[in-house]
């Protein structure tokens, strides 16, 4: 028969293999507890840095509809003052359209997206200058929206070929991904119409379909076109 020592022995021997189980169990447990926070990290990071993304694609997506939006409203506006070619209309019917359809341009200056606030307020002062209700000199133009802004109160005084002499450096740049590329193609258009070259204007259109296929306005350009 056993003796009382050898039976404690085997219950010390049979107890530490239980022991290291326990033990071993408790650090896996702890390992993937460890993993299953770490992986729970990324997975918040990696949504965290999608939601940005988003974020920035959705606002330059709709700050590009902005800008779209309002250079469609100011060709339109432009347009409608204008007349088309059959527009009979007298000079003093014309400068009352202007003097009507200020407000609207004001308005439309005033909630401009940024990029195209200057050449906004530019079209402003060139229709005052034209109604004779400014005549405040405009600085020398140091970047593509000032020399919109100059050229549009050119137009304004029917003066082409200073209007001309002021853009031309920015044909080559008049992209699409140009915020004021739109507005430069329009004013080239004006320009073409104050010199009555409906040739000119016809090459000028047509370049303007080719570099902007997709994205040409052509509604607008249309408009801009038939009073040439």
């Amino acid at each position: 028969m056993a003796s009382k020592a050898d039976i404690k022995q085997k219950e010390i021997r049979i107890q530490k293999p239980a022991q290291s189980l326990t033990a071993f169990q408790h650090k896996v447990a702890s390992g993937m507890d460890e993993r299953s926070e770490l992986v729970k990290r990324f997975v918040i990071a990696g949504v965290a840095i999608l939601v940005v993304i988003a974020g920035l694609v959705f606002w330059n997506l709709w700050r590009q509809h902005k800008i779209e939006q309002h250079e469609t409203a100011l060709a339109a506006l432009i347009a409608e003052v204008q007349g088309n070619r059959s527009d009979t209309a007298t000079p003093d019917e014309k400068e009352q359209r202007m003097r009507n359809a200020l407000p609207r341009l004001e308005e439309l200056a005033r909630t401009a997206p940024g990029p195209c606030k200057a050449i906004a307020n530019g079209i402003v002062s060139t229709w005052k200058v034209e109604l004779g209700d400014d005549a405040t000199p405009l600085p020398a133009p140091t970047d593509p929206w000032s020399r919109l802004r100059l050229a549009n109160r050119h137009i304004a005084l029917g003066q082409a070929a200073e209007a001309y002499d002021v853009i031309s450096i920015l044909h080559k740049d008049a992209k699409p991904d140009r915020a004021w590329s739109n507005l430069y193609w329009i004013a080239l258009l004006q320009i073409r119409q104050l010199e009555g070259n409906r040739p000119q204007a016809l090459k000028d259109y047509a370049e303007y379909r080719q570099i902007f296929k997709a994205q040409a306005d052509l509604a607008a350009m249309d408009k801009m076109l038939s009073v040439i």
